[in-house]
């Protein structure tokens, strides 16, 4: 029979030349080549377009903000400028006070139109949409008769 301290220090130096010729093995395995894509300039144009494409969509959107809050901007205005005449009408008692009233009016309309025209020419020129590429066409060869369609 073995003594139990040579069945001990057998398995523990079998221990270790297993552990030691996996971190060996481990340590001299040659890494995997990086495979080389290919790349389809088709696949390049269309992945620039989706690029391009969100960039459009995304400068849309923003400038439709702006639009909207130039356009509340005005109405909130013109708004203003109706009340302001309707109550100065309501108290208004010669033709001389209505036709200022009314002249006031078209006045704060008038600045209100100017205020919103250049604020849209700041916006500056509208976003430019992307153009979708398009596939080159496979050269043409010879016609094999085994495509032909048989009647």
């Amino acid at each position: 029979m073995i003594p139990v301290r040579a069945y001990r220090s057998t398995a523990t130096i079998a221990v270790a030349l297993v552990i030691t010729s996996f971190t060996a093995v481990s340590a001299h395995a040659d890494p995997t080549p990086t495979p080389t894509i290919s790349a389809d300039p088709y696949k390049v144009a269309m992945e620039q377009f989706r690029k391009d494409r969100d960039n459009y969509m995304a400068a849309m959107r923003d400038r439709s903000a702006k639009m909207r809050d130039i356009n509340t901007a005005f109405k909130t205005e013109v708004d203003k400028a109706n009340l302001d005449a309707r109550n100065a009408l309501a108290t208004a008692s010669t033709p001389l006070q209505k036709s200022t009233i009314a002249a006031a009016r078209r006045n704060a309309i008038d600045a209100a139109i100017s205020a919103r025209d250049t604020a849209i020419a700041a916006l500056g020129d509208m976003p430019v949409p992307p153009t979708v590429p398009v596939r080159q066409s496979k050269p043409m060869g010879m016609i094999d008769s085994r495509d032909k369609v048989k009647r």
